[in-house]
């Protein structure tokens, strides 16, 4: 493990590329064998990694492991069983007039890949991406947050321990470190966080023209009508938004309620809300803990902009903030144009499906969209309304922990894609091999031209070219 010195960082990427090569891509048994590797040291530190987690989040163990271990286990499991068809080398042959081209196909690792990741999920964000990285035959260097030191801390020493630094290497630090491996030459860059980090993570990797994959954020829109409310519904919607303590980047950001409903939804949104965390969430162990204080700062200011119809209550000294519904909120405020992030849930009311979609009040390339109803013109105009990469309808958040759908933002959402093949293809290339056998040469192509090789070469375009 070097030194977080500019030197150590800067030789970080040559040295990961120089082993990476010095014998070719890596086999398919060799990449299986390290994701193998993870894997276990994943299982074996299961408990330790679900304390670190808590100690970072106030994360119930039943979350830690549902949302952070288990799609990590899921992820390397579906790669490892499909890696050798992603990775197969296609082959075509095609006959022209004159000449025979044979093209052959194959994905290739860009080389040494930084990852830095997220607080919110700071497992999973962390390794997810790593998963993708090493399947396509990559080396990685992955910089956790500081602001979950003691996941960032356990990855360090667990993986550091495990795999040599050529491979797999962990490095903590603050912004400064994660400033110092942006300008490191590697050949990808992957981040994982605000839009605001993002741009500053895009621009710095520009100047060196290195490849950037960003997973942002955005306000999800989250819309149910009078033929999809039921109890079922609700309870989905509320545990979407609370959960870890609404610090998921996909969680339903606002809540678009048509007229005719509200009451009865607000109503039973709190009916939910108390069934999960009880009249003293503070107090509930199946709650967690905002992560760190300039955040719950930022989030409890949120509250005060609308009247609150839930919740409200908050420790700053826990970091605690109850969960919370606003409704009756000024045009303007914050709340309405920055992402939350947070355990507090605008409610709007709407009229009719088509008014609200025209009203401006929906981000189009959020980094998904939600609806809840079972009137098939309103769905349809929902999905062709938003510019998200995915939408769920009559469910939230399961999208993300299938290793069969593509996870990305498009627009102010971020852009790229992991997860599955996802993963395996922005981690790679394709490098094509070119070869011809010629028959016929045409003297006609080469200087000095003339008008009637240009006319011959208009009729037999589509067999020369």
């Amino acid at each position: 493990m070097p030194d977080n010195d500019r030197h150590s960082l800067e030789s970080l990427p040559e040295r990961q590329r120089e082993d990476l090569f010095s014998e070719g891509s890596p086999s398919l048994e060799a990449r299986k064998k390290l994701l193998s590797k993870l894997k276990s040291m994943i299982l074996e530190n299961e408990e330790a990694f679900i304390k670190a987690l808590h100690a970072d989040l106030g994360k119930p163990a039943f979350e830690s492991f549902s949302s952070e271990i288990a799609v990590l286990l899921i992820e390397i499991d579906h790669v490892c069983k499909h890696i050798a068809k992603w990775n197969r080398q296609s082959r075509s042959r095609y006959l022209k007039l004159g000449f025979v081209e044979a093209v052959k196909r194959k994905r290739q690792p860009y080389g040494s890949v930084l990852i830095i990741g997220s607080w919110n999920y700071p497992l999973q964000l962390s390794l997810m991406p790593a998963i993708g990285a090493l399947a396509a035959g990559n080396r990685c260097v992955i910089k956790p947050s500081e602001h979950a030191p003691a996941t960032a801390e356990l990855l360090k020493e667990i993986i550091n321990d495990a795999f040599p630094p050529e491979h797999l290497l962990v490095v903590t630090g603050d912004a400064q470190t994660a400033s110092l491996l942006t300008a490191a030459p590697f050949d990808l860059i992957f981040f994982t966080g605000s839009s605001q980090t993002g741009k500053a993570v895009a621009e710095q990797a520009a100047r060196q023209l290195t490849p950037v994959i960003l997973e942002l954020g955005g306000k999800n829109p989250c819309i149910i009508d009078e033929s999809g409310f039921s109890k079922e519904a609700i309870r989905e919607i509320v545990w979407g938004k609370f959960l870890n303590a609404g610090q998921t980047c996909i969680a339903p950001d606002t809540l678009f309620i048509q007229e005719s409903i509200f009451e009865k939804t607000l109503n039973e949104i709190s009916a939910s809300i108390s069934a999960f965390y009880g009249e003293h969430p503070q107090a509930n162990g199946d709650y967690g803990r905002i992560c760190t204080d300039a955040h719950f700062e930022k989030v409890v200011d949120f509250i005060g902009q609308g009247d609150v119809r839930h919740g409200g209550g908050h420790d700053r000294s826990d970091r605690f903030i109850a969960p919370t519904v606003v409704a009756d909120i000024k045009p303007g405020s914050p709340i309405l144009e920055e992402e939350i992030f947070g355990p507090v849930l605008p409610v709007i009311p709407y009229s009719n499906m088509r008014t609200l979609l025209s009203s401006g009040s929906i981000q189009r390339d959020a980094l998904t969209g939600y609806i809840f109803s079972k009137n098939k013109e309103d769905i349809q105009l929902f999905k062709k309304h938003m510019r998200s990469p995915t939408i769920s309808v009559n469910q939230v958040i399961h999208h993300a922990a299938s290793p069969h759908i593509a996870f990305g933002g498009v627009g102010r959402s971020g852009y790229g894609a992991y997860h599955g093949k996802a993963g395996f293809l922005a981690f790679s290339y394709e490098k094509t091999e070119y070869k011809t056998w010629h028959y016929i040469h045409f003297q006609g192509k080469f200087p000095p031209y003339s008008d009637t090789n240009m006319k011959a070469l208009k009729k037999l375009r589509k067999w020369l070219l």
